[in-house]
Formats: C-alpha cells, structure tokens, sequence
C-alpha cells in the first residue's frame, strides 16, 4: 500500500514592524514539505511602499534601499497564494507570520485565508517545556541544525524545516502516550493539576 502523501508549508515573513494592522511584510520565504523531506522552495523580498521601523532593520538587516526594486505586495501575493494552497502552514510563533499574511491576502484578494495553523514554538514548549528559551535558534540548536543569517526569511525557513520533522515525530510519540494513559486516574490528576497551574500563572 503507498504510503501517504503528507504536504505542509514551513514558512516565514520579515516585516515592517510588529502590528500587524499597519505593518506590511518585506521578504517572504516558504519550503514545501513532502512527508518531512524538501521538495521545493519560494522566497521573494516585497516593495512594502512604506516605511521600515529601525527597530525592524536591526533584527532583520533589511532596509529600504533592499526592497526599493521588488515586487509590491499586490504583485507578490498570488504567488504566494499558489505555493501555500490549501495546505497545513508551519511557522515558528505561527500566528505572527500568518496574520500579516492573512492581512495582506485580504487587501489584494478580499479573502481570507483557511489554512490549518501548526504552531512549532508551542510544540517545542510542550515537548521540553523546562528549557529556558523557546525561540527558533533554541529549537535548531536542540536538534543539532544549523541556523546561519537568523532572522532572514528563507535562513530561518530552512532551519525549521530541518527541525521540524524531527520535532513533530517527538510531539506524535509524547501524544500518543498521553492518550494511552487516558485510563490512567493518577496520569490525569497529575495533567489536570499542571492545567490548573498554568491558568493560574497567567491570571
């Protein structure tokens, strides 16, 4: 029987700013997973046809002059839109990449997107949940990838998508498990009470 065939989207945006509502993405970039392996890859830089906060370019390195030539936005979306599909899109802080993308899909398209959302900062939070720091180089550096030109699109997308198959397997193993100690009574007080913990911590 042919095994089957499991497609998702590593991505990652370099932006503006941080709200998301008056910040437009600057460089785009995206690896097309088949069952955990690269099959192809998408980057572009974007036109923003606004200005870059300093505070931006001295994460990412990416100024004006850099995008001065590149696609606008509205030029650059349909092709983005055609190599994310309808597929699962991963990201690292997921919901960051995938507002401004959703907001830019809005702008150019009117519509929005419905792509299931895969999250591998909380996965990687759930998996080694006492580590001191669950940022991107934290999660590459535990899994031995390397990670060069953080903070650029398409370094950071590669470092993930090397990471993240290795990764999903450990969060498939630790959930499997738990569902198998569903019997367990003395499992799920000790869940329940780690529950009941953090919405503590966060009230």
């Amino acid at each position: 029987m042919a095994r089957k065939k499991v497609i998702e989207i590593v991505l990652d945006t370099e932006t503006t700013g941080l709200d998301y509502t008056k910040e437009r993405m600057i460089e785009y970039a995206a690896v097309r997973l088949e069952n955990g392996k690269t099959k192809d890859e998408f980057q572009t830089l974007i036109n923003p046809e606004q200005h870059i906060r300093k505070s931006s370019i001295a994460i990412h390195g990416i100024t004006q002059d850099m995008v001065a030539d590149a696609p606008t936005e509205a030029e650059a979306m349909p092709k983005i839109l055609e190599f994310i599909g309808d597929y699962p899109i991963v990201a690292h802080n997921c919901i960051f990449d995938y507002t401004f993308l959703n907001e830019a899909s809005l702008r150019t398209t009117g519509k929005e997107l419905n792509n299931p959302r895969i999250d591998s900062q909380q996965m990687f939070k759930e998996i080694y949940p006492d580590l001191p720091s669950h940022g991107l180089e934290a999660l590459t550096d535990k899994f031995n990838v390397d990670l060069t030109n953080h903070h650029r699109a398409m370094a950071d997308t590669m470092g993930l998508a090397l990471a993240y198959p290795k990764l999903k397997k450990l969060y498939l193993q630790k959930y499997d498990w738990e569902v198998k100690q569903l019997d367990n009574v003395e499992y799920l007080f000790f869940f329940f009470f780690r529950i009941k913990q953090t919405v503590t911590t966060l009230q």
